[in-house]
């Protein structure tokens, strides 16, 4: 089976970012023995630079998985050249794809929908079936977040999210509230397949002897205790208040936060004008890195703003600390907390509160070390049920091999 994977911000795990395409393709590559294409962007998103050759040759070589690193317009803020980026990786997707090899299935992922609609034209022009992946509900977070107030552009996104969920062959999702949601606007249940995010299991291993390196590296002494954020730095995020829980914490509790974006700056600058000496920053690291620095420290925070498109959201994240045993701490109510306290993997700290947050941290810091195992245990067991990409890719590999014999079925109905 010839297998075209499309997400403009997929990265490999050598690079920041989002790795589940990446994951989900080598597992299809390797395991289901499938011919994998996977398109993605030049311009890495979460540090606004190009990836670099070096970077290029790090990587391993997979039978059967071909990368295509597609051009796409660099930008430096969440301006009109980031839209300018979006529609750009589309176009060159589009007039790529025309004159490669017909694959048997399209997958096009979100976020925005531009690569989306491009997926859906090269399907019909190839002859093949097309999947449609939400990995976040635009128009609708737009708008909701108050960065899409244009009654043009509204109208423009919303057809066309209405277009693809009618006209996609099947739609997946990473929610329960993302399948709702497209439900509630007459799409066939059916149709859609949650398949969340996850983890490879056996990819990352403890590694107790290295806590104490990781410490130094998060600038903290190594008998500290450490409650740590990693991921996107945007408005999305929230972390003015992740920051600001720094005041109501004794100097031995630390807050690190790993990663990047366009809030990084006023953060940064909160946490000077506050006097923070507590709070941490460093620069995005590898998705290996991810596990050893959350490793290193005591409890994971997951936050997100108080707005209710957030409800109905997984972070990677979550995924993240199950998967390294570490207590969660969330500011999201919805269905994260639901997981979180249903799975006993951590604690609610209200949203948008940094006193909240702080008193929650404190709470952890009390777990004695049986309920600490309890917790850990917790999270591989979640991560099994719940999260393991193989069983995962399995998944969605099945839903391809359904949707290439209907599509053959079809073509050879259609010529007799």
């Amino acid at each position: 089976m010839r297998i075209w994977l499309v997400n403009h911000y997929a990265v490999p795990p050598n690079i920041a970012g989002i790795t589940r395409h990446y994951e989900l393709a080598k597992e299809w590559a390797e395991v289901e023995k499938a011919d994998v294409t996977l398109w993605m962007s030049r311009f890495v998103h979460p540090r606004r630079t190009f990836i670099t050759k070096e970077e290029k040759n790090a990587l391993e070589k997979v039978d059967r998985l071909e990368l295509k690193w597609l051009w796409s317009f660099p930008h430096k803020k969440n301006d009109f050249r980031r839209i300018i980026n979006m529609v750009s990786f589309a176009t060159v997707f589009f007039f790529r794809g025309l004159f490669t090899n017909r694959p048997d299935v399209i997958v096009a992922s979100s976020p925005h929908l531009f690569t989306g609609f491009v997926g859906w034209l090269l399907a019909k022009i190839k002859k093949c079936p097309f999947v449609f992946e939400v990995r976040d509900l635009w128009p609708d977070s737009l708008i909701k977040m108050g960065g899409l107030n244009n009654g043009l552009v509204v109208r423009i996104l919303t057809w066309m999210e209405s277009f693809l969920y009618r006209n996609a062959d099947r739609i997946v999702v990473l929610t329960e509230h993302q399948r709702k949601f497209i439900q509630n606007k007459g799409i066939d249940q059916g149709k859609i397949e949650l398949i969340p995010n996850g983890i490879v299991l056996g990819s990352w291993k403890p590694d107790p002897d290295r806590k104490e390196e990781f410490k130094r590296r998060m600038g903290v002494p190594v008998d500290d205790f450490v409650a740590i954020y990693t991921g996107a730095h945007g408005p999305a995020n929230a972390l003015e208040y992740v920051v600001k829980a720094g005041k109501y914490l004794p100097r031995d509790v630390h807050v690190v936060l790993i990663g990047d974006g366009p809030e990084k700056e006023r953060l940064i600058q909160i946490k000077q004008e506050e006097g923070l000496e507590n709070v941490h920053f460093l620069d995005p690291v590898p998705k290996a890195d991810i596990f050893d620095y959350t490793y290193a420290a005591d409890c994971g925070i997951i936050s997100l703003a108080d707005n209710e498109v957030f409800r109905g959201a997984r972070p990677n994240k979550l995924f993240d600390y199950a998967f390294v045993g570490k207590p969660i701490i969330t500011t999201v109510d919805g269905e994260v907390r639901e997981i979180v306290e249903k799975n006993g993997l951590g604690v609610f700290s209200g949203a948008e509160d940094p006193e909240g947050l702080a008193k929650a941290i404190e709470e952890v810091r009390t777990y004695t070390p049986d309920l600490l195992d309890q917790i850990a245990k917790n999270g591989r067991d979640y991560i099994d049920r719940e999260g393991d990409r193989k069983k995962l890719a399995h998944r969605f590999f099945a839903m391809f091999k359904e949707l290439v014999q209907v599509a053959s079925s079809q073509k050879t109905a259609e010529t007799k």
